[in-house]
């Protein structure tokens, strides 16, 4: 018999399925790590949205001042205001350009129930018709807030009491979003 060179068909069908076999999971392998890649993508932009809304909010409780805040429509209002959408703040540190100005603002933390986020705006100055900027939204997919404050006396409730122009001792801010849960910010505030 004589000796051929090369390769038989049923040789090259087998590697051709091989190969196939190869390249399917391959395919798979990197469709997996694709999809991962996007979701690892998504958790860390989410993480960094809400390690940014703590730390704001972290900065805005501890830059609390005992000032009372001018409305436009006039009258005072106390360094601090709670509501069911959130708070309003005086506060201290704000920096400013010209030199006869002082750093005292007001920030307000509002809830949007409708849209689901929580948004931020600052007032430039604590004096009547002060600037304010127009609402940020810090955080989406927020679906409660709740602000609580520590008295001298009566620990930690809801209501500032006779102490409404006074700063409390501390306030406690619990935010629940709808995927990381219930994120929670505890400041003292004099």
């Amino acid at each position: 018999m004589k000796r051929q060179d090369g390769f038989s068909l049923l040789e090259l069908v087998v590697v051709l399925a091989i190969f196939a076999l190869v390249a399917l999971i391959g395919a798979q392998v990197l469709q997996v790590t694709a999809r991962s890649s996007e979701r690892l993508t998504e958790i860390s932009e989410e993480s960094g949205e809400l390690a940014t809304a703590l730390a704001l909010l972290r900065a805005d409780m501890a830059a609390g001042v005992p000032r009372p805040f001018a409305p436009a429509q006039g009258g005072s209002a106390a360094p601090l205001v709670v509501s069911a959408q959130g708070f309003a703040l005086s506060i201290g540190g704000l920096a400013r350009l010209e030199a006869h100005v002082t750093g005292f603002g007001r920030v307000e933390w509002r809830l949007d129930r409708q849209a689901a986020t929580l948004n931020r705006a600052v007032f430039t100055s604590l004096t009547p018709g002060a600037p304010r900027t127009s609402d940020v939204v810090v955080l989406r997919d927020v679906e409660d807030i709740a602000v609580e404050i520590y008295r001298d006396q009566a620990g930690w409730g809801t209501s500032l009491g006779s102490d409404s122009g006074r700063l409390p001792r501390g306030m406690r801010v619990a935010i629940t979003h709808s995927r990381a849960g219930e994120l929670m910010v505890t400041e003292a505030m004099r």
